[in-house]
């Protein structure tokens, strides 16, 4: 168990446009979809379910503060429906695997980093409720996403790399692989023109 963080290639600007839009086609396709139907299972008794803040999202009706998570979840769904999936898949455990990240960002490369801090960092640009909890979420637009990619620009692992530290070290390669998909994912979301969305749960 535990959080894991995970992220999204966006067009931020075509988000923004289907909340509130009213685009039925839209509501009925992400209904359609597993991730929707994966978080429709946490729904909570006497909270507004996911189904019904989809709709709320996507055709303007208020939203109920109480139930922010359920709102989160649809908007989840919502970005993996009109984003993109990222070359790079990996979801990184919140504590465990981001401490060891930024420890070998540190002492390996030189780079002072909380990445936890850095893809999670709370930015909300969607008028959605506050959540207490979970989940969390964070937006990168493509000013950050290029001083990032400076940031991790003189870090370079390689296949090899990764397959020597597996005979040695089980938790630095899996840190060093999440740094070099982090790293891909960043060139890739530039490159695409892509805003990057994060998040934990």
């Amino acid at each position: 168990m535990g959080y894991y963080i995970f992220s999204y290639g966006i067009n931020t600007a075509e988000i923004k446009e289907a909340i509130g839009s009213k685009d039925n086609d839209l509501f009925e396709d992400i209904l359609e979809t597993e991730i929707f139907d994966n978080y429709s299972d946490q729904n909570f008794p006497g909270h507004t379910t996911t189904r019904e803040a989809l709709e709320h999202l996507i055709f303007g009706h208020a939203y109920d503060a109480r139930s922010a998570h359920a709102y989160w979840y649809a908007f989840i769904a919502l970005c993996a429906h009109l984003g993109q999936d990222l070359p790079s898949t990996h979801e990184i455990k919140l504590g465990y695997e981001t401490d060891l990240i930024n420890g070998y960002m540190a002492s390996d490369f030189g780079i002072k980093v909380v990445i936890e801090e850095v893809l999670i960092n709370e930015r909300n640009e969607w008028g959605l409720p506050v959540v207490q909890d979970w989940p969390l979420s964070g937006l990168l637009d493509r000013n950050q996403l290029t001083k990032l990619q400076s940031l991790f620009a003189p870090i370079e692992i390689t296949d090899e790399k990764l397959e020597q530290l597996q005979e040695e070290d089980d938790e630095k390669e899996m840190a060093y692989d999440s740094i070099r998909q982090t790293k891909e994912n960043i060139d890739y979301c530039i490159y695409n023109n892509l805003d990057l969305i994060s998040f934990c749960h």
